[in-house]
């Protein structure tokens, strides 16, 4: 509930130092939010767990009206590219 501060933490798990791209849609299609981390970065591109906090913003920092998004993730790495897609609910 982000009337309250809350947010909506992606989690994610890499084998190996990897560039990461999370990108959130709309049910639209449109991009709503997106972060970069460079392979290594601590904020996400390190191996091992990862946690990201979305406070339910756009890139220009207003809030998303309520409803569904997806979330999408890219990893890339000397091992290869793989992307998941999950389902996020946001509620006012």
């Amino acid at each position: 509930d982000t009337r309250q501060g809350g947010f909506t933490t992606v989690t994610y798990v890499l084998g190996a130092d990897s560039d990461v791209t999370i990108t959130v849609y709309d049910l639209l299609g449109y991009k709503v939010r997106e972060w970069h981390f460079a392979s290594g970065d601590p904020g996400g591109g390190r191996a091992g767990p990862n946690f990201h906090k979305w406070f339910g913003d756009t890139d220009v920092g207003d809030k998303v009206a309520k409803g569904g998004y997806i979330v999408k993730i890219e990893v890339k790495s000397s091992k290869g590219t793989q992307t998941i897609m999950r389902k996020v609910g946001i509620i006012h």
